[in-house]
């Protein structure tokens, strides 16, 4: 099916807030601040909108989750009604190759192959040419022994 690259990483935190005021403004200050901390975000994930709020996931290294809950609840006293939940002990999966601007199921082929090995997702995020996949930690030496039979060894 092509050529596709395969990169992971271990100790992810996932970290969630709901309840977020949905303007380009208050993303711009949460991001703000968790940049101004140093703090290195990499899958981010919102959803669709429901009476003006969203909710907000992202993950970072775990050894930044102390100074993120920091940052995070400097933000909760700016907004009023944010939660957070956080999940550590994650490992993130990342599936490139520039076919996927032009070949089409291969996210398809990536949630077949973690379904039919009992994986579970945490978080999703893509590209034009990267599919991520955030999963539990206990599960990296068989996501990564399914990723590469599915991926590299075609």
């Amino acid at each position: 099916m092509g050529s596709f690259s395969l990169s992971s990483a271990s100790e992810v935190a996932l970290v969630t807030l709901t309840n977020i005021p949905n303007t380009a403004a208050v993303l711009a200050d949460i991001f703000g601040e968790i940049g101004a901390a140093k703090i290195n975000v990499d899958m981010i994930c919102q959803t669709v909108p429901y009476k003006d709020k969203i909710n907000l996931s992202f993950t970072i290294n775990e050894s930044d989750l102390q100074k993120t809950l920091e940052v995070v609840g400097g933000l909760k006293e700016r907004y009023k009604g944010i939660v957070t939940e956080v999940s550590a002990g994650n490992c993130k999966f990342m599936i490139y190759s520039e076919l996927l601007k032009t070949q089409w199921g291969v996210a398809a082929r990536l949630f077949s192959a973690l379904a039919q090995n009992g994986l579970e997702i945490k978080l999703i995020t893509t590209s034009d040419t990267e599919i991520s996949v955030l999963l539990d930690s206990v599960s990296f030496d068989k996501a990564t022994a399914v990723l590469k039979k599915e991926f590299i060894e075609e």
